[in-house]
């Protein structure tokens, strides 16, 4: 039965990343400012300890959208997982139901390449790497309120959306800044709560409050110190498990109840499945909390899962693994711990070698749960681009290649390795923002207590590379290759490592390594192509490019260079498709621009090619090669005095690169 107007509710679903929920005042933080969250949980129902199954956004989101665990649906970690294309989720299953879907994420890691776009009529995920809240919940409204009259009559609507503003680094707006100046994290909390106000606000203007369930659940916690680990990722503890989940459907859902039952997150989507009457998830091992929440004691406590495979996946240390029943906590690592919740709530005192019957029992359960392995591993290529915007929001992406097996355990223990990953998450974060002698020299003393560790390894040749150490670059990328072997981005980087230090052949020779693991790995046909078409082999340069723009057609950077050496080889009609198309993509893009400047004087259009570049460098000012060509376009149009402006401020700059000056200087030699 399809879902009409008179027998189904619309859902608002809103996932807060990296949120505790004892940073709420709904939860009693004195220090909070979070009107519209504790409005919520006096008009709903509040889950005192709602658990998350990772304190990875990937998996988590994963794990709410089916109402599965990690190790069932497959997805164990960012960037190099996705949800199987048969998954079911909240999404597929409502959306079969009759609903109109829409999802609007904030950040790179829920792109749609991950699998959780299916099921949804709209899946907003376009951004460089992450937005902010209100920008998300802008596009939102916008979207309420098209489908507000329709909602009125018509079939109900299922609204996700996420906010990731409470994510390191904590950079909150002006205001939420200036009311939380030592206090960043609850500013960013802060602002995540104005902005689901602003959303809630709409959704009571359009009159369909009363008909709309209101969902909002934290993805995973953050650690803030504790245990050592400054963020979240690499532990199991209640400080990034334990996620506020706040359910309000008035006059459905009673208003003020508290659930002092521990729940877990893959038990929401089958709550809401059962409060819009919908069929149940089919692979579901969460259950639906609508008798708990209306005052029916649990039937059953059930077991809380818990995993991260970061360690193991990125790091090559243990994965952890922990399960919880009642008062009771196992974490499965090579130093095993036991914690008794209902007196230590921080996890401080281990009971594993006082109380070994105890833990031998819920380690018995997990096995039970888990059917003894590492369950299953939907893991997908992290391409280039991935692991860049990856890296720029934080998240490692020197993803190792790893079977899971029962040997995981006798791994490093992650406890005794928190030092190492938080300098290199501050090596990276140094590597991100341009300081690459502080984030070298971060990596080595990385390197220095974890010889083996391949993140660090990375880190240290990037920065290297970065700093122009392109042989010292080489030979960290080649020691990075010996434990992560099949790494094709560690070959094209050396390529570009020795297409820097003049050696083509042997960048060719490393493209082609990369392109023999990875067929499809579009940046490295663009360079092979840019590699060829400096020994002058036109066609084969071209091919190799056209390649690149086949694999990824929206790229405007692949079309660009394209069009260059389309252009150097006089096919300059095929040039001019390659960059109109690019400038579609990308209107702003300044190589596009004078691109389309060196087409228009291949062209002997002198006076148009002056206004493309000079377009290029109004967006891109420091862009000599351009400015170079300019000079030269203004010269050909016959404006002598304008182009000797330009020459003379190339060859006088002291910042000008050597060769541009050299030409400069040539050209003014050569003028009467």
């Amino acid at each position: 039965m399809r879902a009409t107007r008179a027998s189904a509710p619309n859902i608002l679903l809103v996932t807060l990343d990296t949120t505790r929920a004892d940073h709420l005042g709904a939860y009693g933080y004195p220090l909070a400012r979070t009107p519209t969250l504790d409005l919520l949980a006096r008009e709903g129902v509040l889950f005192e300890r709602a658990l998350t199954s990772a304190p990875i956004t990937l998996p988590a989101h994963a794990s709410l959208l089916t109402g599965a665990y990690p190790f069932a649906h497959g997805v164990r970690n960012n960037g190099t997982f996705s949800l199987r294309d048969d998954a079911a989720t909240l999404a597929t299953v409502l959306h079969e139901h009759g609903y109109r879907t829409a999802a609007f994420v904030s950040a790179f890691v829920l792109d749609r390449r991950y699998g959780l776009a299916r099921g949804f009529d709209v899946y907003d995920d376009r951004m460089p790497l992450e937005r902010s809240g209100d920008q998300t919940g802008s596009r939102a409204i916008e979207w309420l309120r098209s489908v507000a009259a329709a909602a009125a009559k018509g079939p109900p609507f299922l609204l996700w959306l996420h906010l990731y503003d409470p994510h390191d680094p904590y950079t909150p707006p002006e205001r939420f800044r200036d009311a939380f100046p030592d206090r960043p994290y609850d500013g960013e909390i802060a602002f995540a709560d104005d902005v689901i106000g602003s959303v809630l606000s709409q959704v009571g203007q359009l009159g369909l409050e009363s008909n709309t369930i209101v969902a909002v659940v934290g993805d995973h916690g953050e650690s803030l110190g504790e245990h050592g680990e400054s963020t979240h990722a690499v532990f199991v503890y209640e400080s990034t498990l334990r996620v506020p989940m706040i359910l309000r459907w008035p006059g459905h859902v009673p208003a003020g109840r508290r659930v002092m039952t521990p729940v877990r997150g893959i038990d929401l989507a089958p709550t809401l499945l059962e409060l819009a009457a919908a069929p149940p998830l089919p692979a579901a091992q969460g259950a639906s909390l609508v008798s708990v929440m209306r005052g029916a004691d649990a039937k059953d406590a059930r077991p809380i899962y818990a995993e991260s495979y970061f360690p193991l996946l990125y790091m090559n240390w243990a994965p952890l693994r922990s399960m919880q029943e009642a008062r009771w906590k196992f974490i499965e690592a090579p130093a095993p711990e036991l914690y008794d919740l209902a007196s230590d709530s921080n996890e401080r005192v281990n009971l594993f070698e006082r109380m070994p019957a105890r833990a031998a029992d819920l380690r018995r359960a997990l096995d039970q749960l888990t059917g003894g392995s590492a369950g299953t591993m939907a893991e997908r290529r992290l391409d280039r681009d991935a692991a860049a915007k990856l890296a720029a929001l934080g998240y490692v992406s020197a993803a190792l290649p790893q079977t899971p097996t029962q040997s995981d355990i006798t791994r490093p223990d992650p406890k005794r390795m928190i030092d190492v990953f938080n300098t290199i998450r501050t090596a990276n974060a140094a590597l991100q923002q341009g300081r690459w002698d502080e984030a070298a020299d971060m990596a080595r003393h990385a390197l220095e207590r974890d010889p083996r560790n391949a993140f660090a390894m990375l880190v240290r040749a990037n920065a290297n590379r970065e700093r122009g150490r392109y042989r010292d670059a080489l030979d960290g990328y080649r020691a990075y290759l010996e434990i992560v072997p099949m790494s094709a981005d560690a070959h094209h980087r050396m390529a570009i490592c020795h297409a820097r230090l003049g050696n083509v052949e042997g960048a060719l020779k490393e493209t082609d390594a990369a392109l023999a693991i990875d067929s499809r790995f579009a940046d490295a046909h663009d360079l092979r192509g840019g590699l060829l078409a400096e020994r002058g082999q036109t066609d084969e340069a071209v091919r190799a490019l056209r390649t690149a723009v086949d694999i990824d057609p929206e790229n405007a950077a692949y079309r660009i260079g394209l069009a260059r050496v389309l252009t150097s080889g006089r096919r300059l009609d095929e040039a001019d498709d390659q960059l109109r198309r690019a400038l579609q993509l990308q209107p702003e893009n300044p190589d596009g621009h004078a691109g389309l400047g060196g087409l228009l004087a291949a062209r002997g259009r002198a006076d148009a090619a002056v206004e493309e570049f000079e377009r290029s460098l109004r967006i891109r000012p420091d862009a000599d090669d351009v400015r170079l060509d300019l000079a030269r376009a203004l010269e050909a149009a016959g404006r002598a005095a304008d182009a000797r402006r330009e020459f003379e401020r190339l060859a006088s700059a002291a910042e000008t690169p050597q060769d541009i000056r050299a030409a400069a200087r040539a050209r003014l030699l050569r003028r009467p």
